[in-house]
C-alpha cells in the first residue's frame, strides 16, 4: 500500500513538472559565471533547478540541483526547497552540501518583477564545511517572451572547519539573461 502512494505521488509531480515552463539562464559577474536551467520555476507548483557557478579569478566552483514547490499569491510568488550542491571552493574544503532554503519574486507588472532567495545548509547537512550560505536577489525584465533580462547581486560562502577559515566564493553583483519556454 506504502508503494503504490509512493508511485502515485511521483507520478503526479512529474505530470505537473512535465507541463512546466522550461527556462535557461546565464548570468555574469565581474568574477564569476552562473549557468541555471529550471523546470517550473515560474508557475505555482513543483519545480526542479539545477546550477553551476564559476569564480572566473579563482576557479572555485559550485554545482547542483534542487527541487521545490510554489506558491502564487496573486503578484507575489512564494518558493521553498532544497539543493544537493557540490563545493569546490579550492581551499581544502571541497564537499556537499544540502542546503534548504526559499525566496520570493514580486511582480510590479507583467513585465517587471523583483526576486530574492537565500539557502543555508549547517554543519548537519554538510560534509566539508560548518555552514555553506547562498543569496541571490535582483529585478528582472520581460521585454518579449520568452527573452528574459536580470539584474542582480549574488553571494556564496562557507565557514570553514578542522582548522581552514571561513571564506567567500562568490559576491558581486551581475547581469544576465534567459529564455523560457
Amino acid at each position: 500500500m506504502r508503494n503504490s502512494k509512493i508511485a502515485i505521488l511521483f507520478s503526479l509531480m512529474v505530470t505537473s513538472i512535465s507541463a512546466s515552463a522550461m527556462g535557461f539562464t546565464v548570468e555574469q559577474g565581474k568574477t564569476f559565471t552562473n549557468l541555471n536551467m529550471e523546470i517550473g520555476k515560474t508557475s505555482s507548483g513543483v519545480y526542479l533547478e539545477s546550477n553551476w557557478l564559476k569564480n572566473t579569478k579563482n576557479g572555485s566552483q559550485i554545482g547542483g540541483a534542487g527541487l521545490g514547490y510554489n506558491l502564487e499569491f496573486g503578484p507575489i510568488m512564494i518558493n521553498a526547497g532544497t539543493k544537493a550542491t557540490y563545493l569546490g571552493p579550492k581551499k581544502g574544503d571541497n564537499g556537499i552540501a544540502f542546503p534548504v532554503g526559499g525566496g520570493i519574486t514580486i511582480a510590479f507588472t507583467d513585465t517587471l518583477n523583483i526576486y530574492g532567495e537565500g539557502y543555508s545548509a549547517p554543519k548537519g547537512l554538510t560534509n566539508s564545511v560548518k555552514n555553506y550560505v547562498e543569496a541571490n536577489g535582483g529585478i528582472s525584465w520581460t521585454p518579449f517572451t520568452p527573452l528574459t533580462l536580470k539584474l542582480g547581486y549574488r553571494h556564496a560562502s562557507v565557514d570553514g572547519k578542522d582548522g581552514r577559515p571561513g571564506h567567500t566564493i562568490i559576491d558581486g553583483p551581475y547581469f544576465g539573461g534567459g529564455l523560457t519556454f
